[in-house]
């Protein structure tokens, strides 16, 4: 039985050899830099706690509406709202992960202070103190009716960075040490090190500056790349519930390629521990301007420009915990050039939870054209797998990528989740080799062997050797799964008479997951002997695998059987959820 081991978490290893990057990290969509939302400044948590535990606050929870005429005494707190104010309250208002709107004629004698939501409302309304309003959330627990501070520790987990920090409640700025990207046979373990500074220009406004170096630290680099690149980044956010921004970038880095299957962590997991890099790379160089708006809390749509000059890199030889002897798998090269991209993205999020859904909807769709007045195709490629590209600054080529998932919950504890991936050419000249898709390894075809289905038979120059590039068109894919949860109860010397209150320990079990997958890469075009442009494979021609496996909290452990006669049972360990 072949396994296939992907580590994706940090358990007891050291932060210095962290693979994910925990503050700023490569933005697979843009090429650009991508950062994590700005959390509350711990100033204005701190004073809500404050105010919402002293014993003079009334406090409230849910929907809460305060009609005309009607009048509160005293200083309130809602938590998790909306609160609807038309009356009038002696003493300030606080609401905690809820909107606040005020009705014509409502009035506050104190303060109002919105955490987690947007305040609105009629010009008529008439606070005497300030009113402030933050779009981040205010991490929390309970204790009795005691409220506490207790962050997002998905979010904070694994953000191993040293930060010399200088706070006020508008601003923030930081001098930043921190792992920048996957742990790779490239640039080994990326650091990124320099100024961070945020600034709330008001309860609307948001101001954002990054300026960051890269160091990478696997050995003297070269071949057309220094050990140092950057990623420079400003964005004006304005608005909270309804926010627009407008984003400028530059950057220098080491981009993936395919970097829609396993996560950066379980690539860099798998490189760092088992000498595995289910990714490959090129040079990545260039500008970006991104405009994005989001109409309602669940869509967001942006429009980005961007700039670049991409280049093929060779992988190096960093250092791996087990089979540091072997030699790692080639890099394979890329069409270098200039490339002028224009791209339009739509996203949809109805989740009940970003990190654990159990309902609700995701979508991601992105339509992109580009053009290159240079492009330096590669040698080496048949003209089955890509016909010749125009190099008389004419090359012009659009592509789309698509990704639905639902989450659905089934009784009390079961959960079917869905999925189904679409990408690839949409027309114009052929796409360069950075560009394309394949099928085939531990995510997300378990069953089969990495690049199974890959279109890359043909590709025997010796410029590729045993790189395995990814070289089809288009890819197509559907996933399901149902997850059915397990209660796991121990108990001492139970018996028949035993009251649920005896019970020492209750452990929550795992989730018994049962998965299959089904899908097919393939070629499009008019070149020799390559499938036409308005057909798709024929469902013979498709791969697909079945498989069992055991999540528990994210960390799960699968078996897949491809639905292939002559494949081996292939175990796969991971430590996040399949999609």
């Amino acid at each position: 039985m072949k396994t296939l081991l992907v580590l994706t978490l940090v358990l007891t290893l050291p932060a210095v050899l962290a693979a994910q990057d925990s503050a700023i990290v490569i933005s697979p969509e843009t090429n650009g830099v991508h950062f994590t939302p700005p959390e509350l400044p711990r100033q204005v948590a701190d004073s809500a706690i404050a105010f919402y535990n002293a014993a003079t606050t009334s406090r409230l929870v849910g929907r809460t509406e305060i009609p005309k005429g009607a009048v509160w005494q005293g200083d309130v707190a809602v938590r998790n709202g909306p609160v609807i104010l038309a009356g009038r309250i002696e003493g300030s208002l606080l609401v905690i992960n809820g909107d606040l709107v005020l009705r014509p004629g409502a009035a506050v004698s104190g303060s109002v202070l919105v955490l987690g939501g947007e305040l609105s409302g009629s010009d008529s309304a008439h606070v005497e103190g300030k009113a402030r309003a933050y779009f981040e959330p205010l991490g929390l627990r309970m204790k009795g009716d005691t409220l506490q501070y207790a962050p997002n520790l998905r979010r904070r987990y694994g953000q191993f960075a040293a930060e010399y920090v200088f706070n006020t409640p508008e601003t923030r700025s930081a001098l930043t040490i921190a792992t920048g990207g996957t742990y790779d046979r490239v640039e080994g373990l990326p650091l990124v090190f320099g100024p961070v500074f945020d600034w709330q220009v008001d309860p609307r406004d948001h101001f954002r500056l990054d300026a960051l170096g890269v160091f990478r630290s696997a050995g003297d680099l070269t071949g057309g790349r220094s050990d140092l690149g950057y990623r420079l980044r400003a964005e004006f956010r304005t608005g909270r519930y309804r926010p627009v921004s407008l984003a400028f970038g530059a950057f220098n880095v080491v981009a993936p390629i395919e970097d829609w299957t396993l996560s950066g962590s379980e690539v860099g997991w798998a490189s760092f521990l088992f000498r595995r890099d289910y990714r490959d790379y090129y040079t990545n160089q260039g500008v970006s301007v991104r405009l994005s708006v989001q109409p309602e809390r669940e869509i967001l749509a942006d429009l980005e420009w961007r700039r670049e000059s991409e280049r093929s890199t060779d992988a190096q030889d960093p250092f791996t915990l087990f089979r540091n002897d072997e030699v790692w798998r080639p890099n394979p090269p890329i069409d270098g050039g200039h490339y002028h991209t224009v791209g339009l993205g739509l996203t949809l999020d109805t989740r009940n939870d970003p990190e654990e859904p159990s309902t609700g909807w995701w979508a991601r769709l992105k339509v992109e054209r580009s053009t290159s007045p240079d492009v330096a195709p590669q040698t080496g490629v048949p003209a089955f797998v890509r016909p010749t590209i125009p190099t008389d600054g004419s090359y012009e080529f659009s592509r789309f990528f698509l990704d639905v998932r639902s989450y659905n919950r089934i009784g009390g504890f079961g959960r079917a989740n869905l999925r189904m991936v679409a990408g690839g050419w949409l027309g114009g000249d052929p796409l360069p080799l950075q560009d394309r898709l394949s099928l085939g390894g531990p995510d997300p075809m378990a069953g089969y062997p990495f690049r199974f289905s890959g279109c890359n038979r043909e590709i025997v120059d010796p410029a590729f050797g045993a790189s395995q590039p990814a070289a089809c068109d288009r890819v197509l894919l559907f996933q399901g799964e149902y997850r059915g949860h397990i209660s796991l109860r121990w108990a001492y010397n139970p018996g028949e008479d035993q009251p649920e209150s005896g019970l020492l320990y209750r452990l929550e079990g795992p989730d018994l997951v049962v998965f299959g997958d089904a899908g097919q890469a393939w070629l499009v075009g008019n070149g020799p002997g390559r499938i036409p442009s308005d057909r798709i494979p024929t469902i013979g021609s498709w791969i697909a695998d079945l498989g069992l496996g055991i999540d528990w909290g994210g960390v799960g452990l699968y078996a897949a059987k491809a639905v292939t006669l002559g494949q081996p049972v292939r175990l796969t360990l991971r430590l996040s959820h399949r999609f």
